[in-house]
């Protein structure tokens, strides 16, 4: 079919705007929460729950779509997903606090876990021969949508922050008109006779498919953790965080662009080994960071360690366990945005919050502590942080949430800088420290793709083991 397929290149370019619509969601999301923190008075933890429901929401639209390509049909999935970006963008823009924002984000995600589920099958159909190659250049439109829209949200910097939630509906827009029009092939499993049972056998009976879908949830942890909070974390501290991640994601674009000249030369599982090693090395240099020059040497160390693995991996799980279809492939997809979405980018929150106290000064958050109690019109919530600080022999995790609170309080302006002073640099030192406890995940998964690559050698090397699971597992030529 490759090469043969009149509506080839409308239906790859119509996936390539799907992945940017969603990559300008990811962009806009990130950009906004460090607003959101100041509006809705939101914690680190909160905030961390609505950047995962971006994700985790993901990963469940992922699971429950991928089995459904051929049984509902892959125009009709990506409809769906064009009214759930519409949506999504609605709510948020709409959102009068916590639980609206929470919802917003979720209606999102599921739209884009709708174009994994469709995209990534669509593209190995299309391309069989050039599966890895094709869907890392397929996926450099994630970074490469981050980049343009990045671009995009600091020219909106100071507009209000709903007007960057509406960056997604042009990609959106555009995605469903090349869609409208060609014929979607049947799915690669689908062509050759096998049915969905097939598929789940398939997943069921492939240990090498459940390795690496462990390892999708640690390297995506890796990837998308850090990116989601990096604009939140650099901006409390100064710097212009969302175009730190343009430069990140600028570098996944011109590698993932150029990943095909790579594979030539080395095996997936090699390139993922040395991948991982490199992004557990910028992250820990991350998370030392200090000052602009450093923070992006450090963040270029990253950006070139995490530049193409997901494309990797999900080309490896296509080539190497074929039968499992669209299934194996939007499980994979969904292994790494459940794992980020429920556990990375909360946790990573967490961390922040549980820092962030030791990361503030204690003497001059005491003076506005004492500053806050002598004021006549300090509401009773406010008052009894301001207790509690003065009363601990050392900060309590409530410092945070007070010093939001004064932050924000337009009423008193010498205060609400004083306070801004004492949070943000904090803020940024705490945000920067979570990373350095992914950098043991990149070690070890590391290690795991090492042990593999010497797997594939002692049996024969990588094509071989392709060739293996083409004619094992009956999968079409």
């Amino acid at each position: 079919m490759e090469d043969t397929y009149n509506d080839s290149r409308r239906l790859f370019a119509g996936a390539c705007a799907a992945i940017c619509a969603l990559a300008f969601s990811f962009a806009a999301l990130s950009g906004i929460l460090y607003h959101l923190k100041g509006e809705f008075l939101l914690d680190n933890g909160q905030i961390g729950l609505i950047g995962g429901a971006g994700l985790w929401g993901m990963a469940i639209s992922q699971i429950g779509f991928s089995s459904l390509c051929d049984a509902f049909g892959m125009r009709n999935l990506m409809r769906l997903a064009a009214l759930g970006h519409i949506a999504g963008v609605a709510l948020i823009v709409s959102a009068s606090g916590f639980t609206s924002l929470f919802v917003g984000a979720l209606v999102l995600a599921i739209a884009n876990g709708m174009v994994e589920a469709v995209c990534n099958p669509l593209v190995a159909t299309l391309y069989k021969a050039r599966k890895a190659a094709m869907l890392n250049r397929l996926h450099l439109w994630f970074p490469g949508g981050i980049v343009i829209s990045g671009l995009i949200l600091w020219t909106m910097a100071e507009l209000d922050w709903r007007w960057m939630m509406v960056i997604v509906v042009p990609p959106t827009l555009l995605y469903t008109w090349l869609f409208t029009g060609p014929r979607f092939p049947a799915t690669e499993a689908a062509a050759a006779g096998a049915r969905l049972g097939d598929a789940f056998r398939a997943v069921g009976t492939t240990p090498i498919f459940w390795l690496f879908l462990g390892l999708m949830a640690i390297t995506m942890s890796l990837e998308l953790g850090p990116n989601r909070w990096i604009p939140a974390v650099l901006e409390a501290g100064g710097m212009h965080g969302i175009l730190v991640l343009v430069l990140i994601n600028g570098v996944m674009a011109i590698a993932r662009g150029n990943a095909h000249m790579i594979l030539d030369r080395v095996s997936p599982v090699v390139l993922l080994c040395v991948s991982a090693a490199i992004a557990g090395l910028g992250l820990l240099w991350l998370s030392y960071a200090s000052g602009l020059a450093q923070t992006i040497a450090a963040a270029l160390v990253f950006a070139i360690g995490i530049s193409i693995v997901w494309p990797t991996m999900m080309g490896f799980v296509a080539e190497r366990t074929p039968k499992t279809g669209a299934l194996g492939l939007g499980l994979m997809a969904a292994a790494g945005s459940l794992a980020v979405g429920l556990v990375t980018t909360p946790l990573l929150g967490t961390i922040a919050d549980r820092h962030l106290p030791l990361a503030i000064e204690a003497t001059p958050a005491r003076a506005l502590a004492q500053q806050v109690m002598s004021a006549p019109t300090a509401d009773a919530k406010l008052y009894a942080e301001a207790q509690a600080i003065l009363a601990a022999p050392q900060l309590p995790e409530a410092t945070g949430d007070f010093l939001r609170r004064v932050a924000a309080d337009e009423n008193n302006g010498s205060a609400a800088k004083a306070a801004a002073d004492l949070l943000h640099p904090a803020e940024n030192r705490s945000g920067l420290l979570a990373f350095r406890y992914l950098v043991p995940l990149a070690l070890l998964v590391s290690m795991i793709f090492a042990l593999v690559a010497l797997s594939d050698r002692r049996a024969g090397g990588y094509a071989a083991a392709v060739e293996r699971a083409r004619f094992q597992q009956g999968a079409p030529e």
